[in-house]
Order: structure tokens, then sequence, then C-alpha cells
């Protein structure tokens, strides 16, 4: 047998293996990264830096506007408060304004229905004896004070009995019953005050 045929012959085991030294690289489908030729780096994102300054540019006038669309809502909103406000006090003032005048109004009227009711000697005279009735008749010592056109008007109407006196302080159509208890008074002053005291109360 021939070497070569004895060499053959051997079992796999004993025959020739590969040396690992010189085995081929596993297929990876690229070369290592070590810079041989072919190799594909990492592929690195670069900003654009006019794309990142408009971004930052409409980040900040958005800002600045709605900064802006609060402050002039807040604005707006004062106004409006103190708009409703003056309106409520000018309704306020308007409206107590009107009272007065229609106050005012009936007033005069009721003071040109009543003056002459005032100056009207029967009507006087009748107030004089209605005066003088409301006091206790125990009250025998009483003093009648009138204007003294207003008693030279009536003086002769009433009971010669009484003590009229004449009073310059007093108005037109008033008169004043005095007594040691007490007296009564009535007059036009006395009606614009009840007058005045009835519209206060509506």
């Amino acid at each position: 047998m021939s070497s070569l045929a004895a060499l053959t012959g051997l079992p796999a085991e004993h025959g020739f293996r590969q040396d690992s030294r010189f085995a081929p690289a596993p297929s990876s489908g690229a070369y290592p990264a070590y810079g041989l030729p072919g190799a594909a780096p990492e592929p690195v994102e670069i900003e654009d830096p006019v794309a990142l300054a408009w971004a930052e540019g409409y980040a900040r006038g958005a800002e600045d506007a709605r900064a802006e669309a609060e402050a002039q809502m807040a604005a707006e909103a004062e106004a409006r408060t103190a708009l409703e406000f003056a309106f409520t006090r000018f309704d306020a003032d308007m409206a107590e304004t009107l009272r007065q005048r229609l106050q005012d109004t009936v007033m005069a009227l009721c003071e040109a229905t009543l003056v002459p009711y005032a100056h009207d000697a029967a009507a006087l005279a009748a107030r004089v004896e209605r005066a003088v009735a409301m006091l206790a008749r125990a009250d025998d010592d009483r003093t009648i004070r009138l204007h003294p056109d207003d008693w030279a008007l009536i003086g002769k109407q009433l009971p010669k009995d009484w003590k009229i006196s004449p009073d310059p302080s007093l108005e037109r159509g008033a008169l004043r019953v005095e007594t040691q208890n007490g007296g009564v008074e009535d007059g036009p002053a006395q009606w614009r005050r009840a007058l005045a005291e009835a519209f206060h109360a509506c």
C-alpha cells in the first residue's frame, strides 16, 4: 500500500482537518466596521438651523400672541364690568331723578289745589272748629293762633269767647290751638309733610 492510499484509507477522524487560523470569517452580509471599504456607518441626523430658528420663532410668537389675547380679554372684561356698573348706577340715578320729579310735580299740583282751600274762609273756620273740638273739654284755656290776614278774614265767624291771637310767624291757612296740656296744629306745612311721607313710602 502506498503512502497515499494509506492516508486516504484512514478514518475521517484521522484524516486532514482544516486549520482554524485559515477558516473564512462567517458571512454577515457586510464587512466589519473597522475602516474596510464598503462599511456602512450609522446615519447621523443633522438639524437644519433655519428650520430650528423658524420653529423657535413660531413658538415664541404663538406664546406672545396668546399672552396679548389674554391681556386684551381681561381688559375687555374689566371695561365691560365697569360699564355695567356705570349703567346700573345711571339707571338707579335716573329712577331716583324721575321719582323726585314726579313727586315734585304731584306736590305742585297738590299745592295748587290746597292753597285755595287753605285760603277759603269757610273752610278755614271749619278747620279751626274741628281743631278746637279735638282737645278735651277740660282744657278751657285755649289760645288759637292764626295769621293776621286769616284772623281778619274769619275772626267774626268764630265764637266771641275764644281767645284768638294773631301770629305773623304762621303762613296763610295755618292754625295752631294751644292749651296747658298740649295743642294741635294744621295747615299747608303739615299737608306738605304728610304728602312727602306718603310719597316716600311708595
